[in-house]
């Protein structure tokens, strides 16, 4: 019988598993609605069934989650109170697995679980000092020194690349701080900065009930004003918080994920040209490759980290 480590994203809106074997490979995968208005406690209750049907034909040897928030991952313990599961902190992931079928879990922040994926599995093979970030809703961070996971004295270590200050006298963020990169180039806060462009009923934009950086590229590109300045203000925003990001922990590489990353060509050559102009680090010396797994690298994470 293959022997597997059952892996669980959770993310807002739907939850991933991946079945993976000790070499990598990804085996079965699936994906279930979040149903966050639940418990996660019941959510995960949920599940077993799910799961079960998925190991029938497998030797599962572990339980490997990549959670968005912060996480206490020496005690498998959800730190923060996350917007969809705000029961989260109350979760007893060490009895829900081993109740049901006596592994252990292994417990990870979502985007260092990323980190992990692509460092092992896509673009950050053969490095082991790398820096990535990920584009959008907001923006993620995680940060691998010497192959190591920075995490901190209170596993924040590297994580909060989105709210780091870039702006004193900024607005105030959804962290409670203030002018964080999140505040100026984030899905959430397109909408007030739209509003605060002149003119800005005239884009087509102002229109739309709801929008994201696919819209904004993509009328950026057709000539609406309005988008172009949310464009060039986000990708300002997020220069500035991944120099900041480069300056703290010295990379040899910088991986950038996220959706948004369909319009590469614009965004790759954009930092580039921002690093060089504005960073302390030798012209030309950090290494730039976007995010290789996109799917399923939060997974291949924390299944590698539930073998190690």
């Amino acid at each position: 019988m293959k022997e597997v480590f059952l892996g669980l994203d959770m993310g807002g809106t739907q939850i991933k598993l991946g079945l993976v074997d000790r070499e990598g490979n990804l085996m079965e995968t699936e994906m279930f609605p979040a149903k966050s208005d639940l418990t996660i406690q019941d959510r995960l209750d949920e599940l077993v069934s799910d799961i079960d049907l998925k190991i029938a034909n497998y030797k599962l040897l572990g339980i490997g989650i990549a959670f968005p928030g912060i996480v206490d991952n020496q005690k498998n313990k959800i730190v923060s109170k996350y917007v969809k599961y705000t029961d989260a902190h109350k979760a007893d992931l060490n009895s829900w697995a081993g109740s049901h079928w006596n592994v252990p879990v292994t417990l990870e922040n979502d985007a260092r679980a990323a980190l992990i994926g692509e460092w092992q599995y896509g673009s950050g093979k053969g490095s082991n000092n790398i820096v990535m970030v990920t584009l959008g809703t907001g923006m993620g961070s995680a940060v691998l020194i010497e192959g190591k996971l920075l995490r901190g004295r209170n596993f924040l270590a590297g994580n909060l690349g989105g709210h780091m200050s870039i702006n004193f006298e900024g607005d105030e963020c959804n962290c409670g701080n203030v002018g964080c990169v999140e505040t100026a180039a984030s899905t959430w806060a397109l909408p007030k900065n739209l509003r605060k462009i002149e003119n800005y009923e005239k884009s087509e934009l102002s229109k739309m009930s709801s929008f994201e950086y696919k819209d904004i590229f993509e009328l950026a590109s057709k000539g609406d004003i309005a988008a172009e300045k949310l464009k060039s203000k986000s990708l300002e925003a997020w220069s500035s918080g991944i120099i900041n990001l480069l300056h703290a922990y010295d990379p040899e590489l910088l991986i950038i994920g996220g959706g948004i990353m369909k319009s590469k060509n614009e965004i790759i050559p954009f930092f580039e040209k921002r690093i060089n102009e504005r960073s302390w680090l030798p012209k030309d010396s950090i290494r730039i490759e976007t995010a290789n797994q996109t799917k399923y690298a939060g997974i291949l994470g924390v299944c590698y980290l539930s073998k190690i």
